[in-house]
């Protein structure tokens, strides 16, 4: 199975961590697509940088546009509201960080 990935920027009012991220996007995919959809799409979050909010997201290569979706309807996480916009998707991490700085 061919994996895909996704450089996405977060738009945040506070401070975020990983932990808030990761639990926005699993619930704006299960809240889309359900559990059968989540276990699908399979996201990953491989790399998280706190200070500039961009995170790398792996996911199963035919379910990337499902991802896409759901990253642009992450509307809040627990403390505060967020939103989230992919920047770019490729077939490797080295592809996503030809053009933007990582």
């Amino acid at each position: 199975m061919r994996k895909r990935y996704l450089l996405v920027k977060a738009i945040c009012e506070r401070p975020l961590s990983l932990q808030l991220f990761e639990a926005a996007l699993i619930s704006s995919v299960r809240g889309l697509f359900g559990d059968f959809g989540l276990a699908r799409i399979d996201p990953k979050i491989v790399r998280f940088d706190a200070s500039s909010l961009e995170a790398v997201i792996a996911c199963n290569g035919e379910r990337a546009e499902d991802l896409q979706a759901a990253i642009g309807l992450i509307s809040d996480t627990a403390q505060s509201k967020m939103g989230a916009l992919t920047l770019r998707v490729s077939g490797t991490i080295k592809g996503l960080s030809r053009k933007e700085h990582f």
